[in-house]
């Protein structure tokens, strides 16, 4: 299996990947509680507020998993008076990430812009050689792990996942994904190796809100979208047939994983927030406190189990050698798609 636990990212390598069972690396266990933020604990910095409006720049278009969880976000931070300026959605979706990424890292050492990622926060840089990389950002927080399902129309022939797989081996079946080359790509191209299936004829949409509509309208026919991406055609329009877990998920528990069925994947989208590069450690704090509380509300814990979310809360050196494994592991696993 691949994909990021915190107990078992380190053990994940291109060896795992390329193994009969792809490795190892899911996110298992119950949600844990916030630890404290580093730079609140050392007691030398003294967090400092915002003083005019935060722009919450989103690297997709509306509708999209991120662009979801920043307005879900910015919603909490309003509902509970969190800040003292207002948060401001700012949508960037061009080049797979780069657009927004190119427009923070700007916006050096300037406290009123950050950004949600995803995955192609770590795959973007390497891919189009951008001239900054992860570590260029300032990291604020990790807040959850987002699963991928397999998707179809409602009214599919394909019933089931071993039907998926027994139609892609004889044709390349048509799929949509957000961005190319990113992770509804990666995934569908480690579908290909594991399973020996045809390689997919992949398309491209800026965002899974865009990618989800697609495959209700059938312009596609099948997609990897996070839950909250297609939930709104579920079961009208589109049905999932497996999770690319460990474990099968609560909010879908009649929702069989890959692995029990037989394809031992498991992958997830990282749900993080980043800010502009140098930025200072008393601005840092403040952020990273604001993601603590944001974290903390029941609010988030509940839209995190409506929507199939593992949370997980990191921040400084966790959050740091967090995006250097998982950046580790997607280099490697483009390597061996012969991406870079």
């Amino acid at each position: 299996m691949v994909i990021v636990s915190r107990r078992q990212f380190l053990g994940c390598s291109l060896a795992a990947f390329a193994s009969a069972s792809l490795g190892a690396c899911a996110p298992t266990g119950s949600p844990a509680p916030a630890p404290q933020p580093q730079a609140a604990q050392t007691g030398q910095v003294t967090p400092q507020p915002p003083t005019r409006p935060v722009e919450f720049v989103i690297s997709t278009s509306p509708g999209g998993g991120s662009d979801i969880y920043a307005r879900f976000i910015i919603g909490i931070i309003e509902k509970h008076k969190l800040s003292p300026q207002p948060f401001v959605p700012v949508n960037k979706a061009g080049g797979a990430g780069a657009e927004a990424m190119q427009y923070v890292a700007s916006k050096r050492a300037d406290p009123h812009v950050i950004m949600i990622t995803l995955n192609s926060f770590i795959t973007t840089p390497m891919l189009q050689k951008l001239p900054f990389t992860t570590r260029s950002f300032t990291p604020i927080a990790l807040l959850a792990l987002d699963p991928f399902f397999l998707w179809v129309w409602s009214d599919s022939n394909i019933k089931s996942l071993d039907d998926f797989l027994r139609e892609a081996r004889q044709r390349s079946i048509t799929v949509g994904g957000t961005g190319s080359k990113q992770e509804d790509e990666i995934l569908f191209k480690i579908i290909e190796l594991r399973a020996n299936t045809k390689p997919f004829n992949y398309v491209p949409f800026r965002g899974g809100g865009e990618v989800c509509t697609a495959l209700a309208g059938k312009q596609v026919e099948a997609t990897v979208n996070n839950p909250s991406e297609c939930v709104q055609f579920y079961p009208e329009r589109t049905r999932p047939l497996a999770a690319f877990l460990d474990e099968r998920t609560p909010a879908y528990k009649d929702l069989p994983t890959a692995k029990e069925l037989g394809l031992p994947i498991s992958y997830v989208n990282m749900r993080a927030i980043v800010g502009a590069p140098e930025l200072g450690r008393e601005h840092q704090a403040w952020h990273i406190n604001l993601m603590k509380q944001v974290y903390e509300t029941q609010d988030w814990q509940d839209f995190v189990k409506q929507n199939a979310l593992e949370p997980k809360f990191l921040t400084g050196d966790d959050f740091r050698k967090f995006l250097d494994d998982f950046e580790k592991l997607h280099r490697e696993i483009m390597t061996q798609a012969g991406w870079i």
